[in-house]
């Protein structure tokens, strides 16, 4: 049923907590967006027990109609990346879920590499067969992403036959 979608995920925040969380609580609803409200991020607790060394901004919600095509997947890709543009973050991980596919989209935030993992990435993006584009910030993929490292490993070649078939001649950056 096309009403049963979903979308949800995580960023992984690095130092600046309290600023990123300033921008998700009270600067976001400013920008009236379609996919994204403050009130389906969760911005944890900086408290012991509850972090370790870096914050974990979640969210999700559910969806009507979700992207069906690639307009809505630029618009819902632009928004989430103006919520990154605003956030000091080191990688972002969104999971879709449609009555058409399932997939899962990642991001890893280029100015906090330096040289050398900039270069160590994209070999691990080639050496495991990752769809990955680059704009000026981000490395952006297809596939699933270990918030802490970058790591990623080959996705199931199925979803990235489905995104390209739902999302043909899909171009990034936009």
């Amino acid at each position: 049923m096309i009403e049963w979608n979903n979308f949800f995920g995580a960023i992984l925040i690095d130092r600046d907590y309290e600023n990123s969380k300033k921008y998700i609580e009270e600067e976001l609803i400013m920008h009236n967006f379609y996919y994204f409200h403050p009130a389906i991020f969760s911005t944890g607790v900086k408290e012991i027990p509850f972090y370790y060394d870096y914050m974990l901004f979640t969210f999700g919600r559910t969806a009507k109609y979700f992207v069906c095509d690639n307009r809505e997947l630029n618009n819902f890709i632009v928004e989430f990346e103006e919520i990154l543009n605003n956030l000091d973050f080191l990688n972002a991980q969104v999971r879709i879920d449609t009555d058409y596919a399932n997939y899962d989209l990642f991001w890893v935030n280029k100015n906090k590499l330096n040289a050398t993992e900039k270069t160590e990435i994209i070999n691990q993006f080639e050496e495991y067969k990752v769809k990955y584009f680059e704009s000026e910030n981000f490395y952006f993929g297809i596939g699933e992403i270990d918030l802490h490292t970058s790591w990623v490993e080959t996705y199931n070649e199925e979803k990235i036959q489905e995104f390209e078939s739902w999302y043909p001649n899909f171009k990034y950056p936009f």
